[in-house]
Formats: C-alpha cells, structure tokens, sequence
C-alpha cells in the first residue's frame, strides 16, 4: 500500500509541512528603518552599552518568562505540560542581537532557514552572527520575585509591555530568542514578555502541539490576570502567533467578559498573526467580545503556506482566521489587514510576516507607539464594500 494514502489524515499537515521547510532553500509619515549604529530603548541590560564579541557588536534585550513546560532535573524546560499546584515557572533571560543585521533577519542556530544556508555552505556561525541566549545570565525566579520585579523603582521610567505568545513548532529558547527579536525591531520602549506553553518543537508534532495548546488556555489566563495586576499602569501588548491564537483567544474573551473595565484599563492591543484558529469559530463564539474591545488586529495573508494547508480539505477543511484567501473577510471593531503584498526575509512559507517584514513591523510600531488604529496609519488600500485593509509593499 502506498504510504501516502495510509498516512492519518491528521498527520497530513505536518508531513508537508516538513516537505516545505526542507525543500525550500493612511495619514503618518513612513515606519522608520531602525538606526544600526545604536541599541535601541527597548529593555537592555547593563552588561554594557554594547557587548563586542570579536567584530561584531550585539544589544542585549531582556527577556521576562512564565511557562507552563514541566522542569527536568536540570532546572531545563520539556515539551510537557506541568500538572503540580504551581505549575507555572517564572525567569528572565538575556537575548543577544547583532547590530549588523536587515531589520526582520531571524538567524539562529535552529532556524530553517539558516540552517539550509549553513548546509549549502552559504553561511556559517562563526563569521555570521546569529541570534543567541546569554546563558550567564539566565535567572530562575519565583512567581512572588517576578511580579515584585515589575513593580521595582527602575521598572518605572520604561515602556509598556508587549508578550508574545508563540505558535506551532517552536522550542522554549526559540520563544525567547524571537521575542526578543521582534521587541527590538519594533524600535519601541518596550518590557519584552514571554508566554511559552509546551510546543515540541518538531515539525511532525503538529496535532500533538495542537492539544498542548489548547490545554494551556487556563495556565495562560491565570497568568495575564496576575500580570495585569502588578504592570505598574503600563498597557500590556499581546502578540499571538500562529497556535499561540488557540491559547489567546478563549483566555482574553473570558476576561474579557468577568470584567470589561479592567481589561480595557489593562490592555493596549491585540494582534493575532497568522492565527491558526477556524475562522468560523471565532466567528460564531468569540468575535463580539474583540470587537467590543476596540483594538484588535488580524495580520492576514493568502499566500501564508502553512495556514493554506491547515484551512485545505486534507486538514480542517474550513479557512483559518489568518488565511485571507482571494476575497478576504470583514467584522466591525476588528481590524483585518491583509499583508499578502508585504515583502518578508528568511520566510519560506510565509507564515512569520510578523516579525520577518520589516513593512509589518514598521505598522506595529505606530499601532503600539502611537496607538493608531489601521485607519490612521501609513500605505493602506482599503477593499470596499466592507472595510478590511490590504497593507501596500
């Protein structure tokens, strides 16, 4: 029998996508390309003003965590759910950024695409700078130090906070080092946060990652209530990615609905990127509560791969949220923007704009900084008769 026709349907999804990653080798001024020659205001650490590693030149991000990933032995984290009482852990990491970088370069020891180049013999480590983690600096804390952390004297003078939540495929350190990457790109004065819930990080893991997701939901929840209750007055930014949607949004429509003015007291905006969440779910259960909101936005796009795969018949049979295709979709108080015009580097399946299109980071730098709605911000085309925004290259 073929092996194809004897796969699980289930496990189609992933095996392409393996195939793929191995296979592939308005009215505001201009989004600003970020001076190379200094560490921008996001959260540094006072390693020095800049760490030199031979050559090269790094800014050092700091990065807060909780985790719901059950510890090892060594104090690591495992692609598994910890079932304790406390089953949330807490820590802070230092992120490394090379200066000599294109604004969106995702280059990391495991990125796909970096490793197909090191393959090639196009790059390799040594003489070109990835992103990477200061282990030296990597502190554990408990959940009373972490949030007494946030309400500390120089916590004050910064930015608002932006968690990330990642998707589908993705290690503990990856979370880390793309959080890190993205609040460094947007040129903001931003606290970097982290949300990592127990991908495996295996491409061929996709419907195991799926449940994981899914049982993180309440730990998530738990968590951004503490969080918004010790951030100092400051707006907590929630970027959700992929799966990470799946985690996001029933834990923000259940607080969303215990207490509509303390969200909206706590929280700045919501972008949900290339959700991998049915759209006509979101739609029939949990679009009022974000719409009600105000300050949501969907990054859609019909030449995302692995969200083109998901929505096909081989899988859910039904479009992802974060799959525009050809006419694209529209809900009051939502704004849904297609970014299928815009470029990206280093994104073989086109599923990572957010943070590898430096014309999507430049757009989140006005909604963050200058809390401007799609309608007030540079280079939309907008497709009438309903109102969802194609974002120009």
């Amino acid at each position: 029998m073929d092996i194809f026709f004897a796969t699980k349907p289930e496990k189609l999804f992933s095996l392409v996508l393996a195939s793929l990653l191995l296979s592939s080798c308005a009215s505001v001024k201009p989004p600003p390309e970020p001076k190379p020659s200094a560490i921008p205001e996001a959260e540094t650490v006072t390693l020095s003003e800049k760490i030199n590693y031979g050559l090269e030149q790094y800014a050092a991000i700091k990065v807060k965590y909780a985790t719901n990933r059950r510890k090892n032995a060594e104090g690591g984290f495992l692609p598994e759910i910890d079932t304790s009482k406390n089953s949330l852990s807490y820590g802070q990491e230092v992120v490394l950024i090379p200066l000599a970088r294109e604004r969106g370069s995702y280059k990391d020891s495991h990125s796909t695409f970096f490793k197909i180049l090191m393959k090639a013999g196009l790059k390799d480590e040594k003489n070109d700078p990835i992103i990477s983690i200061e282990s030296s600096q990597s502190q554990a804390l408990s959940e009373a130090d972490f949030f007494k952390s946030l309400k500390a004297d120089d916590q004050l003078s910064k930015g608002d906070i932006l968690l990330f939540v990642h998707g589908f495929n993705v290690k503990f350190e990856d979370s880390i080092k793309r959080a890190a990457q993205v609040s460094y790109d947007l040129d903001l004065n931003l606290q970097t946060f982290v949300f990592s819930w127990p991908s495996i990080g295996e491409p061929l893991k996709y419907n195991r990652d799926f449940g994981r997701a899914i049982d993180s939901t309440d730990d998530f929840k738990n968590f951004l209530s503490k969080l918004a209750a010790s951030n100092n007055g400051k707006r907590i930014h929630i970027l959700a990615h992929s799966m990470g949607s799946k985690v996001v949004i029933p834990a923000l429509t259940s607080l969303y609905a215990e207490n509509h003015k303390f969200f909206k007291q706590h929280f700045g905006n919501i972008i949900l990127a290339a959700p991998d969440f049915p759209r006509e779910t979101f739609f029939k259960t949990y679009k009022d509560s974000f719409a009600d909101f105000g300050r949501t936005t969907i990054y859609m796009s019909s030449d995302d791969r692995a969200l083109k795969l998901s929505s096909s018949s081989y899988m859910a049979d039904r479009d992802m949220l974060g799959f525009s295709g050809p006419a694209g979709f529209f809900y009051p108080g939502i704004d849904s923007i297609d970014i299928t015009q815009a470029l990206s580097i280093e994104d073989i399946l086109g599923h990572s704009k957010y943070g590898n299109s430096s014309r999507v980071l430049g757009d989140m730098h006005y909604m963050i900084g200058e809390n401007l709605r799609a309608n007030k911000r540079y280079g939309f085309h907008v497709i009438p008769p309903n109102k969802y925004w194609v974002l120009q290259p």
